[in-house]
């Protein structure tokens, strides 16, 4: 199901919704996120709408954001696609074409780096969204898309230009640049995919986090706000991909920054490891409620199977769903003895499961190293 506008801001990190907060004149000191979500987008609709409708016939609220997209659509002479998200990246390329010929050629060059795509950039706006399209993969062309919006916002000043489009209405002078800010933040979630993985140190998230990712935490370094508690490491491969490593998410939350707090609220799957060895105590209870508590799916896999015999693995597998009250529960050996096995065991499991649970969340698979 797509997001609209408000839900959209509420699954932005907080930081994220700042600069457009401020853009609109909105005062986010004390606003929950929730709250500044509400308001952002409320004051959106206000600013982007007409007075009298806005007063008359919506009760103050203006209109919706699908309408206002239909209504900017319209001013551009752009065709609004079947959502909002398609509708944006219309818009986004719209802009990229009417604004790329008057841009300095060393920016058309700084925004091709950023891209990634073989110079030189073309000086023609037709030219170089037909580069974008051939030479982007679909599943991240709007993701790329809307960062050469950004970008172009950034070089390109607004004061005057738009005034030029529409002399009768000012606000699409505040309201494009916003609308172009909402697509990009739309595919950064989108893209963004944070796995978080939970469980006792024993459990063995170190060996899981590189056979599942392919990162050997001893070669990569977590991104600020980390602790020796929480470890966030951004996977450099990927768009935004974001693997966490907690040993739990009791007190510890409350010890990072702000920075890993704002990761760690917006983890799209749990997958939580429990050591064959010592199977499902007090501490695996309280921390699987925890995660289940998040409202995210949660997958239980019983780690370090290798070394038992088939009749125990099945045996403390059902323990394990029956203690736990857990649906998902798979078995694996992440680092399994190599007289046992040559490789990781249950792998394919493990990440068919998360690929599946993000697809259903809307997200982008291709995002996954697999």
């Amino acid at each position: 199901m797509e997001l609209d506008l408000e839900d959209l801001l509420r699954k932005c990190h907080r930081p994220e919704v700042l600069p457009l907060a401020k853009a609109l004149g909105v005062n986010a000191t004390g606003l929950g996120h929730g709250q500044l979500a509400r308001v952002v987008a409320r004051t959106l609709r206000r600013r982007g709408g007409h007075d009298i409708q806005n007063l008359l016939f919506r009760r103050g609220d203006g209109p919706s954001y699908r309408d206002l997209l239909v209504d900017l659509s319209g001013r551009c002479n752009v065709a609004p696609g079947a959502d909002l998200a398609s509708t944006e990246l219309a818009l986004t390329e719209w802009w990229i074409l009417t604004q790329w010929a008057v841009m300095a050629p060393e920016v058309r060059e700084q925004i091709w780096r950023q891209l990634r795509i073989q110079p030189p950039a073309p000086a023609d706006g037709k030219v170089a969204l037909a580069a974008l399209h051939s030479a982007i993969p679909a599943p991240r062309l709007a993701y790329a898309a809307t960062t050469a919006a950004a970008a172009v916002l950034r070089f390109v000043p607004l004061g005057g230009c738009l005034l030029l489009y529409w002399v009768a209405r000012p606000r699409d002078e505040l309201l494009l640049p916003s609308i172009l800010e909402i697509a990009r933040l739309r595919q950064a979630v989108v893209h963004r995919i944070t796995v978080g993985l939970v469980g006792s140190p024993s459990s063995g998230k170190d060996a899981a986090i590189k056979a599942l990712f392919g990162i050997d935490r001893g070669n990569v370094n977590p991104i600020a706000g980390s602790t020796r508690e929480v470890e966030i490491t951004r996977l450099p491969a990927a768009t935004a991909l974001f693997v966490v490593n907690t040993p739990g998410l009791g007190d510890v939350v409350e010890r990072v920054t702000e920075e890993a707090r704002q990761v760690l609220d917006h983890i799209d799957v749990f997958v939580y490891l429990v050591n064959a060895q010592g199977g499902v105590q007090a501490r695996e209870r309280a921390d699987f409620a925890m995660c289940k508590a998040s409202g995210r799916p949660v997958l239980v896999v019983l780690n370090k199977v290798d070394t038992l015999r088939e009749a125990d693995r099945i045996r403390l597998l059902d323990d394990t769903r029956a203690k736990l009250g857990a649906s998902d529960v798979l078995a694996a050996a992440f680092d399994p003895l190599p007289e046992l096995a040559p490789g990781p065991l249950g792998l394919d499991a493990v990440q068919g499961w998360i690929r599946d649970r993000l697809i259903e969340a809307g997200k982008d698979p291709t995002e996954l190293p697999w």
